[in-house]
């Protein structure tokens, strides 16, 4: 339908173009009148053309557009955009989950590392006292210069968490014993 339309605006601006050429020839020949009567002729009928072409280019983008229409919300169209759907939900979710697992991973090392510290830290005071304590009993065996430079050694290893420092220091101890 719409084939025919488009051949038959084409020959009405064919024939148009034809009286266009007929007025010519008439005011070449000096036939005004004649030559007046096929231009006024061949204007309107080359209106009719292009309105016709028109009218069809507007006939063609309403059935494109209806097509198009009626494409997009078919019921096999619908249900392929609400797969997608479920598809990009989907991987939102397990994007979701990952970057929670990284997070609770990080909170539970990082929770992990203070429990550490702290426990070291708890260890460092519990070996310092332990060792305070023996120095204190095998006092009146060292000279006091060296009791105090143990004592002073020892305070320096706890402030740097040293434990093997202190425990060797222990060892020095029951060296003396």
């Amino acid at each position: 339908m719409f084939g025919r339309l488009f051949f038959g605006g084409l020959l009405i601006g064919s024939l148009a173009m034809l009286l266009f050429v007929l007025g010519f020839v008439c005011l070449q020949f000096g036939l005004v009148l004649l030559m007046g009567l096929f231009y006024l002729l061949a204007s309107k009928v080359m209106l009719l053309a292009l309105g016709l072409l028109a009218l069809l280019s507007v006939l063609t983008l309403f059935k494109a557009v209806y097509r198009e229409l009626r494409g997009y919300f078919s019921r096999e169209s619908a249900a392929l955009r609400q797969l997608v759907s479920l598809q990009i939900r989907r991987q939102n979710i397990e994007r979701r989950q990952t970057a929670e697992c990284r997070q609770l991973s990080y909170l539970s090392r990082f929770k992990r590392q203070r429990l550490l510290v702290a426990d070291n830290r708890k260890q460092a005071r519990a070996l310092f006292a332990a060792i305070s304590d023996e120095l204190q009993a095998v006092r009146a065996q060292l000279p006091a210069t060296r009791y105090k430079n143990l004592r002073k050694a020892l305070r320096t290893y706890r402030k740097q968490a040293d434990a093997a420092a202190m425990l060797a220091l222990r060892q020095q101890l029951h060296v003396v014993d």
